[in-house]
């Protein structure tokens, strides 16, 4: 099996935190996933029942990175039950700005959604064909996995316009492993430029680990943080931005610090995301809000 990355991948890889391979998707499959979401949409979102729930993020908590909803306390509360229960089924969320104050959509359906998640690699066949398909495993045996597990997918729209800013984070805050850092697999399916909200990461920046973790309470009703974000989360000059053609494939190691900005062009930035961990040696955390379950949302790879 073909491993998809040469020696000068992967010492990059190491050596940065992030890689840009093009050309891991024809055109055609950019297309064909396209259109599957919206087919996923069509299927399961109805407005008139749906919880109208917005994320935006924000810096404003002691500090630290985290994600709010802009909603009073009882509202917030329905939502932060349907993000945790999202973990194994396909679930909904807006962008900030979708909804009048009345709750009236502003845009069409398809624009107002911020991201479909968490259960995309299991439970559309289109999506599960990819996440675990030879190319994806070929990356995986380059990046040296022995036993590669997905626990979450998501697809990001970043729609014109309306598709908001993701603020400076690690993706190892929010998922952590006890063990080696997890792999973002991050493929745009529109090309990520500069002007609609390409990624842009600090090169290195793995190399320190972060402390901020975001927990699940005791509970498991809400979210408990600690630690504090590291130094270079707010120094601007730092940055490198990482323009991706579509079909591309970006990989992002769990450590590296990254962020992008508003959409602000009329074009789309869709992307498909998913994360690997290794589980050979792994402790995925009890305090991991996303949790196995019998549905069998965390695949093995090989």
């Amino acid at each position: 099996m073909m491993t998809m990355l040469s020696q000068g991948d992967r010492e990059k890889y190491e050596k940065d935190g992030y890689l840009v391979l093009p050309d891991f998707l024809t055109g055609e499959e950019c297309d064909k996933l396209k259109a599957t979401i919206l087919g996923v949409i069509d299927e399961h979102l109805d407005l008139a029942t749906h919880p109208k729930n917005v994320f935006v993020t924000a810096d404003k908590v002691d500090g630290k990175q985290i994600t709010v909803q802009k909603v009073e306390p009882e509202q917030l509360k329905l939502q932060t039950d349907y993000f945790l229960r999202s973990n194994d089924k396909i679930g909904f969320f807006f962008e900030d700005g979708a909804f009048s104050d009345t709750g009236e959509l502003v845009t069409s359906k398809y624009a107002g959604i911020n991201k479909i998640c968490h259960a995309l690699h299991t439970d559309v066949p289109e999506f599960k064909a990819l996440c675990q398909g030879d190319k994806v495993k070929g990356v995986c045996r380059g990046l040296g996995f022995n036993h590669p597990i997905i626990p979450q997918s998501m697809y990001i729209f970043k729609s014109p316009g309306i598709g908001g800013e993701v603020v400076p984070h690690k993706d190892s805050s929010f998922l952590h492993t006890g063990g080696t850092p997890m792999v973002g697999f991050w493929i745009p399916l529109d090309d990520a430029l500069l002007d609609n909200g390409c990624l842009w990461f600090i090169p290195g920046s793995h190399k320190e680990a972060s402390t901020l973790k975001m927990n699940s309470n005791d509970e498991n009703t809400g979210f408990v943080y600690t630690g504090t974000k590291n130094d270079n989360f707010s120094k601007d000059e730092e940055y490198v931005s990482a323009e991706a053609k579509r079909g591309s494939l970006v990989l992002i190691h769990g450590e590296v610090v990254h962020k992008s900005y508003r959409n602000s062009s009329p074009r789309p930035r869709n992307a498909f995301t998913f994360h690997l961990y290794e589980g050979q040696g792994a402790d995925w955390a009890k305090t991991n809000w996303n949790q196995p379950t019998e549905k069998g949302t965390f695949v093995e790879l090989y």
